[in-house]
């Protein structure tokens, strides 16, 4: 063997061993970058999936906090009705304060508030604002005042007053 022959026979070997080289690196470089894919398009579906996750939860509370306005509204529009209902009764109690019959009733809430607290009882007959008759005997006290009674006849019609709103 001549060294010509020695050395093609070397160059030959250092290009199969240089194309081997190469070839393992592009497999080697085509599996990470498939593996690279892989992890990248599951990173990709696991960010997807929290992001629909975290949007439906999102819109869940964007809609329970839509609810809640629109509840807190209608107690609203309820309480001003609730409240206008109580002020048209104690305008219209008021009202017999006007009446020919009015002396009469004052006299009947006063026996009423004696009946309760005995004859000893102190009578404020027809406060200003209120009308009617407030009693004290003692640490007891009674309010049969017009504004005191139409409030209660309205409280006292407790669930009837809820179907104002159906």
């Amino acid at each position: 063997m001549t060294l010509d022959t020695a050395r093609e026979a070397l160059l030959d070997d250092a290009r199969r061993l240089a194309q081997q080289t190469i070839a393992d690196a592009d497999a080697e470089a085509a599996a990470r970058l498939a593996d690279a894919r892989t992890q990248a398009d599951a990173v990709l579906a696991r960010a997807r999936a929290e992001g629909e996750a975290e949007g439906r939860a999102q819109a869940a509370r964007e809609q329970a906090r839509q609810r809640f306005a629109a509840h807190m509204q209608v107690l609203a529009a309820r309480r001003a009705s609730y409240d206008a209902l109580l002020a048209r009764a104690r305008t219209a109690a008021l009202a017999l304060r006007e009446g020919p019959g009015y002396p009469e009733l004052l006299d009947r809430l006063g026996a009423a508030a004696r009946d309760d607290l005995g004859a000893d009882a102190e009578l404020t007959v027809d406060p200003p604002e209120l009308g009617g008759v407030l009693a004290r005997a003692g640490s007891r006290a009674v309010d049969y005042t017009l504004v005191g009674l139409a409030e209660r006849c309205v409280h006292d019609l407790g669930r009837r007053v809820a179907e104002l709103w159906r």
